[in-house]
Protein backbone atom coordinates (compact mmCIF):
# COMPACT_ATOMS: atom_id res chain seq x y z
CA UNK A 1 0.00 0.00 0.00
CA UNK A 2 1.57 3.70 -0.49
CA UNK A 3 1.75 5.70 1.67
CA UNK A 4 1.55 9.84 1.18
CA UNK A 5 4.49 12.19 1.79
CA UNK A 6 3.36 15.49 3.69
CA UNK A 7 4.20 17.07 -0.07
CA UNK A 8 2.28 17.46 -2.85
CA UNK A 9 3.10 18.12 -6.73
CA UNK A 10 0.87 20.90 -7.12
CA UNK A 11 -2.87 19.50 -6.48
CA UNK A 12 -1.07 15.72 -6.68
CA UNK A 13 -0.35 13.79 -4.08
CA UNK A 14 3.01 12.38 -4.28
CA UNK A 15 2.52 8.63 -3.42
CA UNK A 16 5.24 5.72 -2.64
CA UNK A 17 4.07 3.10 -5.64
CA UNK A 18 6.11 0.00 -4.83
CA UNK A 19 6.95 -1.56 -8.13
CA UNK A 20 4.67 -4.49 -9.35
CA UNK A 21 6.30 -7.79 -10.55
CA UNK A 22 5.52 -7.54 -14.18
CA UNK A 23 7.41 -3.65 -13.36
CA UNK A 24 10.27 -5.19 -12.12
CA UNK A 25 10.34 -8.74 -14.50
CA UNK A 26 10.39 -5.58 -17.19
CA UNK A 27 13.26 -3.56 -15.53
CA UNK A 28 14.99 -7.12 -15.40
CA UNK A 29 14.29 -7.51 -18.80
CA UNK A 30 15.61 -3.48 -19.87
CA UNK A 31 18.76 -3.96 -18.41
CA UNK A 32 20.01 -7.43 -20.23
CA UNK A 33 19.43 -5.35 -23.21
CA UNK A 34 21.62 -3.04 -22.44
CA UNK A 35 24.20 -5.78 -21.39
CA UNK A 36 23.42 -7.66 -24.74
CA UNK A 37 23.69 -4.72 -26.73
CA UNK A 38 27.59 -4.05 -25.19
CA UNK A 39 28.41 -7.70 -25.37
CA UNK A 40 27.63 -7.72 -29.15
CA UNK A 41 29.87 -5.02 -29.55
CA UNK A 42 32.92 -6.19 -27.42
CA UNK A 43 32.27 -9.78 -29.35
CA UNK A 44 31.79 -8.98 -32.47
CA UNK A 45 34.44 -6.10 -32.52
CA UNK A 46 37.72 -7.76 -33.81
CA UNK A 47 35.69 -9.13 -36.88
CA UNK A 48 33.76 -6.12 -38.02
CA UNK A 49 35.55 -3.77 -41.05
CA UNK A 50 37.22 -0.19 -40.69
CA UNK A 51 33.81 0.87 -42.01
CA UNK A 52 30.17 -0.03 -40.73
CA UNK A 53 26.79 0.78 -41.91
CA UNK A 54 25.75 3.84 -40.41
CA UNK A 55 21.97 4.69 -42.16
CA UNK A 56 19.31 2.21 -43.15
CA UNK A 57 16.42 3.81 -45.31
CA UNK A 58 13.09 3.34 -45.24
CA UNK A 59 13.33 -0.14 -47.21
CA UNK A 60 15.57 -1.36 -44.13
CA UNK A 61 18.92 -1.56 -46.43
CA UNK A 62 21.71 0.35 -45.47
CA UNK A 63 22.18 3.28 -47.64
CA UNK A 64 25.16 5.13 -45.60
CA UNK A 65 29.09 4.04 -43.84
CA UNK A 66 30.69 4.95 -41.37
CA UNK A 67 33.86 4.72 -39.07
CA UNK A 68 34.04 1.32 -36.97
CA UNK A 69 33.98 3.34 -33.68
CA UNK A 70 30.59 4.37 -34.46
CA UNK A 71 29.26 0.51 -33.42
CA UNK A 72 29.71 2.15 -29.50
CA UNK A 73 27.02 4.68 -30.47
CA UNK A 74 23.42 2.76 -29.94
CA UNK A 75 25.17 1.27 -26.69
CA UNK A 76 26.00 4.63 -25.33
CA UNK A 77 22.18 5.67 -26.19
CA UNK A 78 20.51 2.51 -25.01
CA UNK A 79 22.68 3.00 -21.68
CA UNK A 80 21.61 6.25 -21.59
CA UNK A 81 17.73 5.80 -22.24
CA UNK A 82 17.75 3.33 -19.84
CA UNK A 83 19.26 5.58 -16.75
CA UNK A 84 16.96 8.76 -17.93
CA UNK A 85 14.18 6.67 -18.42
CA UNK A 86 14.54 4.63 -14.73
CA UNK A 87 15.08 8.36 -12.59
CA UNK A 88 11.85 9.21 -14.53
CA UNK A 89 9.90 6.52 -13.46
CA UNK A 90 10.62 7.11 -9.39
CA UNK A 91 8.40 10.43 -10.49
CA UNK A 92 5.33 9.80 -11.86
CA UNK A 93 3.14 12.75 -10.08
CA UNK A 94 5.31 14.71 -12.68
CA UNK A 95 3.96 13.09 -15.88
CA UNK A 96 1.51 14.77 -17.94
CA UNK A 97 -1.58 13.05 -17.82
CA UNK A 98 -3.96 13.89 -20.88
CA UNK A 99 -6.77 14.09 -17.76
CA UNK A 100 -6.97 15.37 -13.50
CA UNK A 101 -5.18 13.22 -11.15
CA UNK A 102 -7.16 13.34 -8.21
CA UNK A 103 -6.06 11.73 -4.68
CA UNK A 104 -8.72 9.05 -5.41
CA UNK A 105 -7.18 7.79 -8.79
CA UNK A 106 -3.63 9.01 -8.64
CA UNK A 107 -2.48 5.43 -6.95
CA UNK A 108 -3.91 3.82 -10.23
CA UNK A 109 -2.37 6.79 -12.17
CA UNK A 110 0.76 6.38 -11.62
CA UNK A 111 1.24 2.79 -11.70
CA UNK A 112 -0.11 2.60 -15.49
CA UNK A 113 2.15 6.05 -16.55
CA UNK A 114 5.36 4.25 -14.67
CA UNK A 115 4.48 0.98 -16.02
CA UNK A 116 4.51 2.61 -20.02
CA UNK A 117 7.77 4.19 -18.63
CA UNK A 118 8.84 1.03 -17.95
CA UNK A 119 7.64 -0.90 -21.20
CA UNK A 120 8.67 1.70 -23.28
CA UNK A 121 12.16 1.49 -21.56
CA UNK A 122 12.62 -2.82 -22.54
CA UNK A 123 10.85 -2.45 -25.90
CA UNK A 124 13.48 0.68 -26.91
CA UNK A 125 16.63 -1.15 -25.41
CA UNK A 126 15.69 -4.42 -27.19
CA UNK A 127 15.04 -2.82 -30.39
CA UNK A 128 18.73 -0.89 -30.50
CA UNK A 129 19.75 -4.10 -29.57
CA UNK A 130 18.13 -5.93 -32.59
CA UNK A 131 19.36 -2.49 -34.82
CA UNK A 132 23.12 -3.22 -33.02
CA UNK A 133 22.60 -7.22 -34.51
CA UNK A 134 21.33 -5.60 -37.62
CA UNK A 135 24.25 -3.24 -38.27
CA UNK A 136 27.03 -6.34 -37.30
CA UNK A 137 25.74 -8.31 -39.16
CA UNK A 138 25.38 -5.85 -42.51
CA UNK A 139 29.12 -4.93 -41.96
CA UNK A 140 30.29 -8.51 -42.12
CA UNK A 141 28.65 -8.70 -45.93
CA UNK A 142 25.58 -11.75 -44.17
CA UNK A 143 22.91 -9.33 -44.89
CA UNK A 144 22.15 -5.94 -46.23
CA UNK A 145 19.94 -4.62 -43.59
CA UNK A 146 17.73 -4.69 -40.67
CA UNK A 147 14.40 -5.54 -43.37
CA UNK A 148 11.40 -4.03 -44.39
CA UNK A 149 9.06 -5.07 -41.34
CA UNK A 150 11.75 -3.03 -38.94
CA UNK A 151 9.97 0.08 -39.14
CA UNK A 152 6.07 -0.96 -39.29
CA UNK A 153 6.89 -3.46 -36.46
CA UNK A 154 8.79 -0.99 -34.28
CA UNK A 155 5.96 1.97 -34.50
CA UNK A 156 3.39 -0.84 -33.55
CA UNK A 157 5.35 -1.93 -30.65
CA UNK A 158 5.90 1.34 -29.42
CA UNK A 159 2.48 3.36 -30.31
CA UNK A 160 0.47 0.29 -28.84
CA UNK A 161 2.14 0.21 -25.76
CA UNK A 162 1.43 4.08 -25.68
CA UNK A 163 -2.12 2.84 -26.93
CA UNK A 164 -2.81 0.17 -24.58
CA UNK A 165 -1.79 2.61 -21.54
CA UNK A 166 -3.89 5.56 -22.58
CA UNK A 167 -6.81 2.98 -22.97
CA UNK A 168 -5.93 1.58 -19.80
CA UNK A 169 -5.41 5.15 -17.81
CA UNK A 170 -8.81 6.77 -18.84
CA UNK A 171 -10.64 3.65 -17.84
CA UNK A 172 -9.04 4.06 -14.57
CA UNK A 173 -9.94 8.05 -14.47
Amino acid sequence: MPTETPTRHGKRPILDIPYSQPEAMLEVIAAVGVLTLIILVIVSWPELPDEIPSHFGASGISDAWGSKLSIWLLPGIGAGLFALLTIVSKFPHTFNFPWAVTDENAEKQYQIGRTMVVSLKAELVWLFAYMEFGIIRAAMGKTNGLGMAFVPITLIIVFGTVAICLVKGYKAR
